[in-house]
């Protein structure tokens, strides 16, 4: 008899013991958690306060640049070297520029082979057919641009270039004519001269002959070798990017084109950064932007 009663107090403590136990802990539950709350949201608050502290400071860096970023919506003529994923961005455009190929020597197959040594090495150029295939376009105005990395051309180029004209002329399209993109030395102007005169004179006169070029070139604007581009171009489209990045002091290259005496334009690239020329726009020679398309 003694023994059940020992036994049967003893359950009762336990069972006393459990129940204060889990009370206990309840009540520190109640107590920490409203804290740990309160730490979240601080936290949070916190995070939010960074975010908008920064996007303050990124807003007020871009206005005390006073650089804009380029908006294809607000130009109309474009470079074109894969299609572009959405075509809207082409709806309001009235130029196009179309990568066509690439020319240069066989045995130097890497791009742009400016140095001695491979000019030197170097194969007579041949076309390599790049970009994108004929197809009608027949709203925009439409040059086809070839990529040069040597001055000394097979005497197949020529031929080969005129042929890819006339097919997008019979795919009814308003092709304007050829563009070159050679980065051509500034101090080698007079010989690029003395080539583009060449392709000038086997290209049939109903095509017109532009050209892109270096920021440098414009050190040379009133030099008698950049006059020489006038003799054979029909327009010069300075590029004022390198890649995908606009490069810096643009505006002090572009102020000596203020006078030039043949059209032009100048090349821009998408989303890059750009505070504007319009001290050239007073030429009536300047013929606009061309937005490269990243």
């Amino acid at each position: 008899m003694i023994k059940n009663q020992q036994k049967y107090k003893g359950l009762v403590l336990g069972s006393i013991g459990l129940i204060v136990l889990v009370f206990a802990a309840f009540i520190y539950n109640q107590i920490t958690s409203p804290a740990a709350t309160h730490k979240s949201e601080n936290s949070q608050k916190t995070q939010s306060v960074d975010s908008h502290l920064n996007s303050v400071h990124s807003l007020n860096t871009a206005t005390a640049t006073g650089d804009e970023i380029i908006n294809t919506k607000d130009y109309e003529q474009f470079w074109i070297w894969t299609p572009p994923e959405d075509d809207a961005k082409l709806s309001q455009a009235h130029t196009l520029y179309i990568l066509q190929g690439e020319i240069r020597p066989p045995n130097i197959p890497y791009y742009r082979p400016n140095t001695n040594e491979n000019a030197v090495h170097a194969a007579l150029a041949t076309l390599t057919p790049q970009g994108l295939g004929v197809r009608s376009l027949s709203d925009k105005k439409i040059w086809l641009v070839y990529r040069a990395t040597s001055q000394e051309w097979s005497d197949e180029v020529m031929t080969q270039l005129i042929e890819r004209l006339e097919k997008w002329q019979r795919a009814g399209n308003q092709v304007m004519g050829l563009q070159i993109d050679y980065d051509a030395p500034t101090y080698q102007l007079d010989k690029y001269a003395k080539l583009l005169r060449h392709v000038r004179q086997q290209l049939p006169a109903h095509y017109q002959l532009s050209v892109t070029g270096l920021l440098d070139w414009s050190n040379q604007a009133e030099h008698p070798q950049f006059m020489q581009l006038s003799d054979a171009v029909d327009e010069l489209v300075i590029q004022t990017y390198q890649g995908t990045t606009t490069l810096t002091n643009y505006s002090r290259y572009l102020k000596k084109l203020e006078n030039l005496p043949f059209d032009f334009k100048v090349g821009i690239v998408e989303d890059g950064q750009w505070q504007g020329a319009a001290f050239l726009e007073n030429n009536p020679h300047f013929k606009g932007y061309v937005v490269f398309l990243r």
